[in-house]
């Protein structure tokens, strides 16, 4: 009985000492290759470049040794700030991007070992074209706007940018805000200022820390209020849609600012001409107008379904035809408007991010020069039902009066 007491304590001791030993294994050596070799890995050959803005294609021939692991690329893009990247050995191809400007730079290319042994480099000289920060910097323009500067710009390879907007206060140039952006197309404004005479500035910044020149400009911004809805009333010129269900033109102009279940229901008037369905505003006199926000119904089931608007156009006119064409006595502001669901989610369904939209409303901003109207004129080109039937819980109009 001793005996076998005996050997279950060796037995467990035997046990517990490996399991240390394991432990020990699982830590700091264990990490490294089971095979060292300090030898350096031949170099890449038959190197070409492909330039493009702000950075080059390297296209190399990789030796066949199974010993390396990747090649990189090392390289100043600037005077002050390097950059290195990696590929793997089962590519032939390392993109290398951040360049400051154009002109002639040098990258270190070298393959490295499973061991972490680097070859010799090889030195590659490549040429990148402008860069997209400063192509997107040669196309800005900063003109007046209600309450501030417009800020316009392009950005051809939609590249990640962000342009910094400055206002110069007494000789001295603040940071207003940062517009972050992909977009091929850039139009935007900063608002808050009086209406007077100030310099706006602007530069673009890439993802490098590449910083452009600033541009300024003399603009005198106009002046921005909230248009009175107790002056503005609804007219329904024929072929308008005509309100149902007890609700008014007047309903999205007594409704505070923000969605409910109370709200315009606008329905086609099918004896007469109702093709595109539309709604149309009097503002009582001459305004000029800079954006408005609209409220979608809302009850637990309305958000982003039934009449809620999507696709839509927006027309002004001082003197409209009173038979009601959409004809040349009205004109456009702007292109499609689109009402764009944050989710992306199916009919139906909606998260946090479209709560936001439906709790602040959807704003629209309308392009510069603005135009001087006194009748407002809402197209509708789809809801979110696919009908022409649309719903507004509530209207907020922002501009000025002439």
């Amino acid at each position: 009985m001793k005996r076998q007491l005996f050997s279950k304590i060796i037995l467990m001791a035997v046990i517990a000492a490996s399991a240390f030993i394991a432990c020990q294994k699982q830590t700091g050596t264990n990490l490294e290759p089971i095979y060292k070799s300090d030898k350096k890995p031949p170099v890449v050959t038959n190197v070409r470049v492909n330039n493009f803005p702000g950075g080059a294609f390297i296209i190399y021939d990789i030796p066949a040794d199974p010993e390396i692991l990747y090649v990189q690329a090392d390289y100043m893009i600037n005077s002050k700030s390097s950059q290195q990247v990696k590929a793997s050995y089962y590519t032939d191809t390392i993109k290398v991007v951040g360049f400051e400007k154009a002109g002639a730079y040098k990258v270190a290319l070298s393959t490295v070992s499973r061991s972490e042994v680097k070859s010799d480099p090889v030195e590659v000289a490549v040429n990148p074209l402008t860069p997209p920060y400063l192509t997107v910097k040669s196309t800005l323009q900063i003109v007046a706007d209600f309450g501030g500067a417009n800020f316009q710009f392009k950005n051809e390879t939609e590249s990640e940018i962000a342009v910094v907007t400055l206002v110069d206060t007494v000789g001295k140039a603040e940071s207003v805000y940062t517009k972050y952006t992909k977009d091929s197309v850039g139009n935007f404004s900063v608002r808050g200022f009086s209406a007077k005479e100030r310099k706006f500035g602007a530069y673009v910044r890439d993802r490098w820390g590449n910083t452009s020149d600033t541009i300024w400009g003399k603009v005198t911004s106009m002046s921005e209020v909230e248009l009175d809805r107790t002056k503005i009333s609804g007219l329904t010129l024929p072929g308008d849609q005509v309100p149902c269900c007890g609700s008014s033109l007047a309903t999205p102009l007594t409704n505070p600012y923000k969605a409910g279940d109370r709200a315009f229901y606008g329905v086609s008037d099918r004896n007469k001409d109702s093709v595109p369905a539309r709604i149309t505003y009097d503002f009582g006199r001459p305004v000029m107008l800079s954006r408005f926000r609209y409220w979608m119904r809302a009850n637990g089931g309305a958000e982003f379904k039934n009449g809620t608007l999507r696709f839509f156009k927006i027309y002004g006119s001082m003197n409209p035809n009173p038979n009601g064409a959409l004809d040349g006595t009205w004109t456009q502001l702007g292109g499609v408007y689109e009402l764009v669901k944050p989710s992306g989610l199916p009919y139906g369904q909606k998260n946090s991010a479209d709560d936001e939209v439906i709790n602040n409303g959807a704003e629209f901003t309308f392009p510069l020069p603005a135009v001087q109207l006194r009748y407002f004129r809402l197209v509708i080109l789809q809801t979110f039902s696919g009908s022409n039937s649309v719903e507004i819980a509530s209207l907020k109009f922002m501009g000025d009066y002439k």
